[in-house]
């Protein structure tokens, strides 16, 4: 009888060991060994000055500056329209080539423009994905502590003859799966911070403490057709389009006849091809919009729901708590509980990044 409370209390004192360097570890979690603190702001500004095709796009400005000006050498008067001889045909080809020179212009205007918003939604992704891959190895290192929990106390039952031989290997496999799971997600975070290095011109290796966490917000009240004819304002996708149009209507305007030039029918079908292809890219914008907007509604229910959960596990969490102290539950219940707890807190986490990458992409579509 003595024998068999001296293991109990082994047992129990174990438990208790493993509770409290698992309790230990989370507190541990909390201190950042990062040398360097980043806000998101910091790292889309990195990004920002590190960005080849920010470069390539200033470039652009000024190369199509320089043609710009050059087309305009060439303009000898603006033709009034459609013409016959060789005078109207020079004169025409100068003005829709100074035309085409300042869509030129304008357009790359608009892509540095454009080049500035994918940068910062890929800075904003490689942030919160260092974050998120720091949840995946947290979690499973909580694992790991928790399989290493239930293998000291198997440990133990085997001592009394209390469990099988499979199920204590069942066990330790999954003790040592839980090993392997804390390798993969290391090397997963080294993954994201090397992204993250990269995308800033940063020297990889750099550890970082992000300042930043992902905050929930709710969608506003915005209605979807307000934001898909927002988008369709602002989208250079859609500018790009109409410009065609307009070139293509050009040409039928300053048609010069008996020029040698392609059939003016032949012009004809292109305004109509370009006026198709504005409808589409509309089309197609549109539909992106109403598809990520349904997904943040959906996204935002589903976070409500995991708010809930956490909010039962930790009223399940409390109560084991309170039954450890009164010698009702074990270490090992109460570590499961707080596991699961943290769980859900992190994937709430990856789910509000989710949310952020949405709202961005909905008020800025064409940055993804």
């Amino acid at each position: 009888m003595k024998k068999r409370m001296f293991i109990l209390l082994l047992l129990a004192l174990s438990a208790s060991s493993l509770l409290e360097s698992f309790v230990q570890a989370e507190e541990a979690q909390q201190v950042s060994k990062a040398s360097v603190k980043l806000t998101l702001s910091q790292a889309q500004q990195w990004a920002r000055s590190n960005s080849f095709n920010l470069k390539e796009a200033q470039q652009t400005i000024d190369r199509n500056r320089i043609m710009l000006k050059n087309a305009g050498k060439n303009l000898d008067f603006i033709p009034a329209g459609q013409g016959n001889s060789e005078e109207d045909a020079a004169s025409s080809s100068a003005w829709k080539g100074y035309a085409s020179s300042t869509v030129s212009y304008l357009e790359s205007k608009k892509q540095i423009e454009l080049a500035q918003d994918q940068t910062d939604y890929a800075a904003i992704k490689n942030y919160y994905d260092v974050l998120l891959a720091d949840n995946k190895v947290k979690s499973s290192e909580d694992a790991l502590l928790l399989a290493q929990l239930e293998e000291k106390a198997a440990e133990a039952k085997a001592n009394r003859g209390k469990i099988s031989p499979g199920d204590r290997g069942t066990i330790i496999q999954t003790r040592i799966e839980a090993q392997k799971n804390v390798d993969i997600a290391k090397a997963a975070l080294q993954k994201a911070l090397d992204s993250l290095n990269t995308q800033m011109g940063q020297s990889q290796g750099t550890l970082y403490e992000l300042v930043d966490r992902p905050v929930y917000r709710k969608m506003d009240n915005t209605d979807l057709d307000t934001l898909v004819t927002r988008a369709i304002s602002a989208s250079p996708s859609v500018w790009r389009q109409e410009e065609a149009v307009k070139l293509a209507k050009m040409e039928i305007k300053y048609y010069t006849w008996n020029s040698g030039t392609d059939d003016y029918e032949i012009k004809q079908i292109d305004v109509d091809s370009a006026e198709g292809g504005l409808e589409n890219t509309k089309d197609q914008l549109a539909e992106t919009l109403k598809s990520m907007y349904f997904n943040l509604q959906q996204n935002e229910e589903q976070y409500e729901q995991m708010r809930s959960n956490l909010q039962n596990l930790n009223k399940v969490l409390d109560i084991s708590r309170k039954r450890k102290e009164r010698g009702f539950a074990t270490g090992t219940e109460v570590a499961t509980n707080q596991l699961k707890v943290k769980q859900i807190e992190r994937n709430m986490d990856e789910l509000v990044v989710q949310m952020t990458l949405l709202q961005h992409a909905l008020n800025k579509p064409w940055s993804v």
